[in-house]
């Protein structure tokens, strides 16, 4: 019998009772899962964060765990509830978008529009399909094969604009794609993406309206106070101030653009 872990991304904080409710359903439905958080703390709606947020944490999460992502300023409508079965998890959320960067870059997946109301908590209420669909859901996948009972499969979900990386003429382009509670700020541009293109850390970087950012290799080999770039944990560009928020010190944004001159 399956006991696959369950984690959990939502807009929810951790203020209100509504992180405790998708829990007390799962285990109520399935007392011996494992629950984890990979966060609450996503902005109120914000789709594109909540997508990056899964897109960083996926690779790291052990085989067959069900993702549950609750962001979802359309609930109640007729948008669709998705489950989705990849080669290395399954992903349960609305049909918003919040799966796109995940889903472009996997190639053998499955997925099915939920649709059977037997796995469903009820009443059903018009606000809250984390609690009523989404957690229920995930709880009776977490403890027997009912994916193919979803529902009908579909093979075209609904995506967000996910900003590329540009190659031209000695310039790398691409921009910001996040900022953490560091005030630190994650690009979009991979190492491995531009690895030909970087032959040594002698390279100039231009972020929103600051120029000649210097490439290290981590945190404290920039001075306090300067903006340097590094290779993230997750192999991205990423801009920090040593001790200090990159974010508030050089009003560095999200779509801020970002240019590497080789």
């Amino acid at each position: 019998m399956p006991n696959r872990s369950i984690a959990l991304i939502s807009d929810f904080g951790l203020r209100d009772h509504y992180v405790g409710s998708l829990k007390g359903v799962i285990l109520s439905i399935h007392p011996k899962a494992v629950i984890f958080d990979i966060t609450h703390k996503i902005r109120p709606q914000n789709i594109q964060e909540a997508a990056f947020v899964l897109y960083s944490a996926y690779p790291y999460l052990p085989q067959g765990t069900i993702v549950v992502v609750v962001v979802d300023p359309t609930v109640g409508t007729k948008r669709r509830a998705l489950c989705v079965r990849t080669r290395h998890a399954y992903l349960l959320g609305p049909d918003n978008g919040v799966l796109s960067m995940v889903l472009s870059d996997e190639k053998d997946i499955q997925c099915r529009i939920v649709t059977n109301d037997r796995y469903f908590r009820k009443p059903v209420s018009a606000t809250f399909h984390g609690r009523d669909i989404f957690a229920p859901v995930a709880a009776w996948l977490s403890r027997s094969d009912i994916f193919s009972s979803l529902g009908p499969t579909v093979t075209r979900v609904h995506q967000i604009k996910i900003p590329r990386v540009a190659f031209g003429r000695g310039v790398i382009r691409g921009n910001v794609v996040y900022i953490d509670r560091f005030g630190n700020a994650m690009t979009n541009i991979s190492r491995d993406a531009c690895a030909q293109f970087l032959k040594s850390n002698e390279v100039r970087i231009n972020a929103g309206s600051k120029r000649g950012v210097r490439l290290k290799r981590t945190f404290s080999e920039g001075k306090r106070g300067e903006l340097i770039a590094f290779w993230n944990s997750s192999h991205h560009l990423e801009l920090a101030v040593r001790e200090d928020s990159a974010e508030k010190r050089f009003l560095i944004r999200i779509g801020d653009s970002v240019h590497i001159r080789v």
